[in-house]
């Protein structure tokens, strides 16, 4: 065996494991079945609400959310109430290739949120920019050494859904992610480490999720079940380029189910008289006690003195006037079903206690129904063109892992995390865990 241990970590971002059961069974993931058969497996979950940024953050620093602080693509708390796009400057804690517990170790990283603006390291970067941009990877010439060799990865904000032709936008869909694999395929020979996102099962399963309802037929033919195959293939690919010294960890930090509408929370605060609205049907910031934050977080903000411009809820009053928000929302009935909107209203310290709290939402919402979920801050909502989703994220994701560290078709039934695979590639390079990591890896010599 080769002294040089290598890990290729590949994140299929949305991976429904229902999903995955069903066409894993049926024969048409051959790389998933492959993991799955002669590697290690097991349940992951989001931490509180699912969202991509949350939890590809904490794989990417080892903390969880309620310490790294970063709950969306977007600020949940902006003095104009004017949601701002988060960048790595953002987050309270670094990446993992800049701490010494990894020095000597090179990393190769392909598409992940959290890692924009590129930053110097020891390997190769390609960041995830929320803006056009031709400053997103490291070194510099990154992308142009790879087009030498025919390898074009694109950005997702360069792909972006304004409604146009299934036969148009998915093959753009499924080439990046056939071209993120190529990359990360190339730049294995020279890195310990390969962490590669794969974003065409999200992006799919948000906009063709209905194609799933219109039958077996239907099913074979959707542009869901091609970007699980897409994904499959870069897998066989991965699986193909090991040897007895390398492992390949796949995993989603979020899942995927259906979506019946997204509903205004800003319009259940208003019948609850929590929230104003203005002759123009915009928030009167002056006479409104609550807001629905951005959208993902699956929460709701206070509107405190101090904090926001026009705040007109005092310190003293914060606690009463949460707990009367959460009581009311608690109540609020979904017209499409006569049955409550929310199981539970809990405030942010209990869905996200540590160092970040306060970044966090007020109130988090916990859906009854999660065919049913809040909207957000609707100029974000209406410029992403949320209302025309057919499925949103859920939970209850999966992990699996087949290499040397693994043990051979073994099913774990522990409920993982994203922070316990950033443990893993720690202790499969070896290393001790960093210091506040909180994590425990899912390796068995781990």
């Amino acid at each position: 065996m080769s002294n040089r241990q290598r890990t290729i970590v590949i994140v299929t971002e949305g991976a429904s494991p229902d999903l995955l059961d069903r066409w894993d069974g049926a024969g048409l993931l051959p790389g998933f079945s492959q993991l799955r058969a002669q590697g290690s497996s097991g349940p992951l979950y989001a931490e509180g609400t699912p969202y991509e940024p949350p939890g590809l953050v904490s794989l990417l620093t080892g903390r969880r959310a309620a310490d790294h602080g970063i709950y969306s693509y977007w600020t949940c708390h902006d003095p104009e109430y004017q949601p701002q796009t988060l960048t790595g400057k953002e987050r309270r804690h670094p990446l993992m290739w800049h701490l010494g517990d990894f020095r000597g170790l090179r990393f190769a990283c392909v598409g992940l949120f959290g890692a924009h603006p590129p930053e110097p390291l020891d390997g190769s970067l390609i960041t995830y920019p929320m803006y056009p941009t031709l400053h997103a990877c490291h070194p510099k010439d990154l992308q142009r050494t790879l087009a030498r060799k025919g390898i074009r990865p694109v950005h997702d904000v360069s792909i972006f859904w304004t409604g146009q032709p299934r036969e148009e936008l998915l093959p753009q869909l499924l080439t990046a992610d056939i071209e993120r694999g190529r990359t990360a395929l190339a730049l294995l020979a020279e890195h310990d480490v390969v962490i590669v996102n794969l974003t065409s099962i999200d992006r799919c399963s948000h906009i063709y999720w209905q194609e799933l309802e219109l039958g077996p037929q239907a099913e074979r033919e959707s542009a869901v079940l091609a970007a699980y195959q897409t994904c499959d293939a870069v897998i066989r690919g991965a699986l193909a380029a090991t040897d007895d010294s390398t492992n390949v960890i796949v995993f989603s930090e979020i899942g995927f189910g259906p979506l019946r509408a997204y509903r205004s929370i800003n319009h259940v605060m208003e019948q609850a008289g929590f929230l104003s609205m203005t002759d123009d049907g915009r928030v009167d910031w002056q006479r409104s006690c609550a807001f629905e934050a951005v959208q993902g977080t699956h929460g709701v903000n206070v509107n405190v003195h101090g904090r926001y411009k026009y705040g007109q809820v005092s310190a003293a009053a914060y606690d009463s006037v949460r707990a009367e928000l959460s009581e009311a929302l608690l109540s609020a009935l979904n017209p499409s079903t006569g049955r409550p909107y929310f199981s539970a209203v809990p405030p942010r310290e209990e869905v996200y206690p540590g160092e970040a709290t306060e970044l966090a939402p007020d109130l988090l919402l916990e859906p009854a129904d999660w065919r049913y979920l809040p909207l957000g801050d609707p100029a974000w909502a209406s410029h992403v063109n949320r209302n025309w989703q057919s499925a949103w994220h859920r939970r209850e994701s999966s992990w699996a892992g087949l290499g040397p560290g693994f043990r051979s078709g073994h099913q774990e039934s522990r409920v993982a995390s994203p922070v316990d695979v950033s443990a893993t590639i720690c202790a499969l390079a070896g290393r001790e865990k960093p210091a506040g990591w909180q994590g425990e890896s899912l390796a068995h010599n781990g």
